[in-house]
């Protein structure tokens, strides 16, 4: 099962940037919910997670909503994915693995430091990107079609 949380907070971290660009200081989770075909649940506990995390702030009231807490540019994509998902790992290695051979024995060990080794590089990869960059490059992607 893929986990979407990441890719969702992504693409509404970036809308609230697209349309802080356009004048738009604030949007509902509502709307959000709506850009993203994001059951209004899961968008209210990830604006939640986001907001806790300083990436979003949040007001109430009829012309409530959330805003970057900080410029797009000091927001790194890790941060949304800590933000989102903590400090697990890419995969969960399965626990219920019979010890019948060295294989067996020393699998949970084995794919604990590949998930490792993996999510450090994701990791990287994430850090060097910012949301600045992210909708940058989005916009070149619009112009190219």
């Amino acid at each position: 099962m893929n986990d979407v949380r990441f890719p969702t907070a992504l693409q509404a971290m970036l809308s609230l940037a697209l349309a802080k660009a356009s004048g738009v200081e604030r949007l509902s989770s509502a709307n959000l919910s709506a850009g993203t075909g994001t059951h209004p649940t899961l968008m209210r506990r990830l604006l939640g997670d986001l907001a806790d995390a300083g990436l979003l702030v949040a007001s109430k009231g009829r012309d409530g909503g959330v805003a970057l807490a900080r410029p797009e540019s000091d927001i790194t994509l890790a941060d949304i994915h800590a933000a989102v998902t903590g400090e697990k790992g890419l995969w969960r290695p399965r626990e219920d693995i019979p010890h019948r051979c060295i294989v067996s024995r020393h699998m949970i060990e084995y794919f604990g430091k590949v998930d490792a080794e993996a999510a450090a590089a994701a990791h990287a990869t994430l850090e060097r990107r910012t949301l600045a960059m992210a909708l940058a490059e989005i916009r070149e992607m619009e112009i190219a079609d």
